[in-house]
């Protein structure tokens, strides 16, 4: 009977319970932070292909020619959907007016977050880039 008494009192397996508990919420909290880490990368990336994209088409790059830059430049995102549209203003292209280099991106998340009301399980950005021309030619197969 005694011994019965001592093993009602003592609390050994509280901690492991309590980590139970704790542990899966602990872990979200890592993923999730891993996950918004990927997606700054994903940002980053798409920004940078888009600027690299309108220097291309500022020097006189032809379409084809910025398309390849921007997904070479864009780092081997998985689901990268390439360039969306370049826009010369005035068109044609004239030394000193405006190139607009835009792409998109679909960034899906490696957490849940879509079960979280208002967030769906991807996220949608698109990236423009504007420069000016520094020539009237654009007939260049390789920037």
């Amino acid at each position: 009977m005694e011994m019965f008494r001592r093993l009602r009192r003592t609390e050994k397996g509280q901690a492991v319970v309590e980590f139970a508990l704790a542990a899966p919420f602990l872990l979200m909290f890592v993923f999730f932070i891993a996950d918004v880490g990927f997606l700054a990368y994903s940002h980053i990336s798409v920004t940078s292909a888009v600027r690299e994209g309108a220097r291309c088409a500022a020097v006189g790059g032809t379409e084809a020619a910025v398309s390849a830059r921007v997904e070479q430049a864009s780092g081997g995102l998985a689901n990268f959907t390439g360039l969306q549209s370049i826009t010369w203003d005035p068109d044609p292209a004239e030394v000193g007016g405006e190139v607009s280099v835009e792409a998109s991106y679909s960034y899906d998340w490696i957490t849940p977050v879509g079960l979280v009301p208002g967030l769906g399980g991807t996220l949608n950005f698109t990236r423009e880039a504007v420069m000016r021309m520094e020539t009237k030619d654009v007939d260049k197969a390789t920037c």
